[in-house]
Parts: structure tokens; sequence; C-alpha cells
């Protein structure tokens, strides 16, 4: 069953909250204000911190002496930005909020789609990539929002990650003149990319479809040792781990390829 058709609402605690009863259209299996009226979904909101160490971790390669902030690239204020939406969003569970968990997360699948399409570009075609995402992500972000029909969202979303993988390769392979090694090193970004995302989706899944079952084990389980059962916490640091690993990626794939890509031919 999709994971739209999924909702675990009305809680014993849900209207003690207070930022009201949930109103979102998605609510996980993390029972509502079950540990504080200050925050919805606790594990599920203190999880996204993952989101802001990975991309303070990381941060781009920048001049001797520059500000912490200089050293953040779109992407990893990007990557910052889906934490703390998300953080707002399970913290209160109201639908607007959700609304601004969702679009940025289509705002980071944009900010990992320009670099690697735009490489090896003229100023022109660079140009002409960010306009059609920001035409593809703007215009679809108005449909979701005006239509609440979290389909639209999932959809979109799962498609703009899906141009992201085969470009990344086509770089790591394709173009450059990278030694085997420096593509093997590459690809074990890639593969550990991969794994941590397709790792954390199967335990949102797991957590979507046997709430039952976790909720009766948590019972059984002296906390804090049970939460390390709210399998979407998980999620959110495996999702976390592997778009730290992708920017990463992205940023070795794609370093200089400006400069290549206006530089005159030789005579």
């Amino acid at each position: 069953m999709g994971h739209h058709n999924r909702h675990y609402g009305g809680d014993p605690h849900a209207h003690t909250g207070v930022w009201g009863s949930p109103t979102s259209a998605a609510n996980f299996c993390e029972e509502d204000y079950a540990v504080t009226s200050l925050i919805a979904e606790f594990i599920n909101c203190l999880s996204n911190a993952a989101y802001v160490y990975f991309a303070l971790r990381y941060p781009q390669k920048a001049r001797p002496g520059a500000s912490w902030y200089q050293k953040l690239d779109f992407m990893a204020f990007s990557l910052m930005g889906v934490g703390i939406a998300s953080c707002i969003y399970h913290g209160t569970l109201r639908q607007t909020t959700q609304y601004l968990d969702d679009l940025s997360m289509f705002l980071l699948a944009g900010a990992l789609l320009h670099p690697l399409y735009a490489a090896h570009q003229t100023p022109s075609v660079r140009t002409l990539v960010g306009l059609v995402l920001v035409a593809v992500i703007g215009g679809m972000s108005v449909i979701y929002v005006r239509s609440g029909n979290i389909l639209i969202h999932t959809y979109t979303f799962i498609a703009l990650l899906t141009f992201v993988w085969p470009r990344a390769l086509y770089l790591i392979h394709r173009t450059g003149s990278r030694s085997d090694a420096e593509k093997r090193a590459l690809m074990r970004s890639f593969w550990k990319a991969v794994w941590a995302v397709g790792v954390g989706y199967g335990l949102w899944h797991v957590d979507l479809e046997l709430c039952w079952q976790l909720r009766a084990l948590r019972d059984k389980v002296p906390m804090p040792l049970g939460w390390l059962l709210e399998m979407h916490g998980w999620w959110h640091i495996l999702t976390a781990l592997g778009a730290s690993h992708f920017i990463r990626l992205i940023r070795s794939v794609t370093d200089g390829a400006d400069h290549a890509a206006v530089k005159p031919k030789e005579t």
C-alpha cells in the first residue's frame, strides 16, 4: 500500500500539543506528543539535526581564512534547509509546515541537478539549465500546493532524483582525464550514497507498513532504547548521510568544469 494511504493520527495525546491537533496530510508512526506537548513527533523532529550536521561537516573547498558560511555552497545550504524545514514540520504536524518540508526537498533536488547538468557547458547553456529547473520545480510546487495531493510531490521528487544518478555516472566515466583509481574512488562514494538512501527508504516503508508491530515492540523496550525503533528518524539520518555523499561526489566531478567549458581551444 502506498505511503499516502497510511496516516497514523488520533493518538491519545494528539490534542494536548501547543500547536493544536495535527492537520498535516502525512502523519507517521511515532505517537503524537508522547514525549512533550511542545513537539509533536519528538524523534522525527530531532533526527533532522543530521541534515544540518552533514551540511556543516563537509563544506566545499574555499580559500584559507574564509568564514564558515563562505565554505557552504548552495547544495549545503539546501541540505541544511531540508533539516530545518522537516524539523518544523515534524514538531508541529501542521499542513502549512508540511508544505515547507516538501518544497525544501524540491529545492535540494534542484541544487543537486544544476551543477551536474551545467558542468562542461557554455555560460548560456548553464543559464538555460537553471531557468528550466526553476520553471519545472516552481511550476510543480504551485500545482502541488494548490492541489494538496501528496502524490504530486512524491512523483515529482522521484522524477527529479532520477535525473541525478545517470548524469553523475556520465561525468565520472565519460568526461575528464581521470585515472582508474580516481574513478574507483568516485564510484565508492556513489555507492555509499546509494546504499545510505536505499536503506533509509526501506526503513521508511517499515515505519509505515509495520507501525502497529513497532509500537507494540517499543512498549516492551525501556526508554530511551525504544527510540531506536523510530524508523522514520533513521530515514532522516541515512538520507542526510546519502545526500552528503552525493554532494561531495557532485563537487568532485564538476570541479573546474565551468572553466573547462569556456577554455579556448589550443591552436
